[in-house]
């Protein structure tokens, strides 16, 4: 009689062996050895390390002359007393820049209302500007030049550490090569 009734329940289930593909097992191993996700996670993980590889060595990059201008706006008198053309400056990471070649100090100019209401510009008898030409190698990756891992572009902000003094300057041009040793 048993063997007449339907079988159901769980003990009933018969065991199912469906095949996904020729590759794939039904618990989505690879030819039943290798799990697809973990396949996926060691694919991602050597991505990973081979773009930080790249990104690290980078191009091929070339030592250069490199001749640059900072500029640092309205300082007073002892400041501009101790920024001499000479030695060697840093950045505040503690970089080597180059050396001190030219400093040109003008003085700052500053704009005041007249009584008419017109706007004027009048030299400061306090504040100077002053301009530091510096001389170092680089390195020229593409289009950017680097000293260490500063990368020189006019505009940016870098704090020069010299004997003496510390001033927060911008850079106003940037040589290199062949225009740098002019």
């Amino acid at each position: 009689y048993s063997d007449k009734m339907p079988k159901t329940g769980p003990a009933a289930q018969q065991p199912r062996t469906v095949a996904v593909s020729r590759f794939l097992d039904e618990r989505g191993r690879l030819f039943g050895k290798v799990n697809v996700v973990d396949l996926l996670v060691l694919l991602v993980i050597i991505a990973i390390v081979v773009f930080a590889v790249v990104r690290l060595t980078g191009e091929a990059s070339k030592t250069v002359p490199v001749r640059v201008t900072y500029v640092v706006e309205a300082v007073r008198q002892a400041t501009v007393d101790a920024l001499q053309p000479k030695g060697t400056v840093r950045d505040n990471g503690g970089t080597v820049l180059g050396k001190v070649v030219d400093v040109v100090v003008t003085p700052t100019r500053e704009e005041f209302m007249t009584p008419e209401g017109q706007l004027k510009a009048f030299d400061s008898p306090v504040f100077r500007d002053v301009s530091i030409v510096v001389e170092g190698e680089g390195k020229l990756s593409g289009s950017t030049v680097r000293i260490g891992s500063v990368p020189l572009r006019v505009g940016k902000k870098v704090t020069l550490v010299g004997t003496g003094y510390e001033v927060q300057t911008v850079i106003m041009s940037v040589l290199w090569g062949n225009e740098a040793v002019k």
